[in-house]
């Protein structure tokens, strides 16, 4: 199972959560559960979801990591 964190947009693997993650912190109503891997690359698909990606801990594999924010200047 997978769960979305409705504020930001994380979707977090329920089968190797880690603590980075935060998962009990995500409030009940902030959540949406997926069952399935196909749903899951559906929702993160869809044009309606485009900030949604997957967890940088838990599924790096779905996690999109903006090279050009190095690059940016602070000033």
């Amino acid at each position: 199972m997978w769960v979305v964190d409705l504020d930001t947009n994380v979707v977090h693997d329920m089968a190797r959560p880690q603590h980075e993650c935060k998962i009990t912190k995500i409030p009940k109503d902030n959540r949406k559960k997926i069952y399935t891997l196909d749903g899951v690359k559906r929702y993160l698909n869809d044009p309606l979801n485009k900030e949604a990606q997957g967890c940088r801990y838990c599924m790096p594999d779905f996690y999109d990591f903006d090279m050009t924010s190095i690059y940016k200047s602070n000033g």
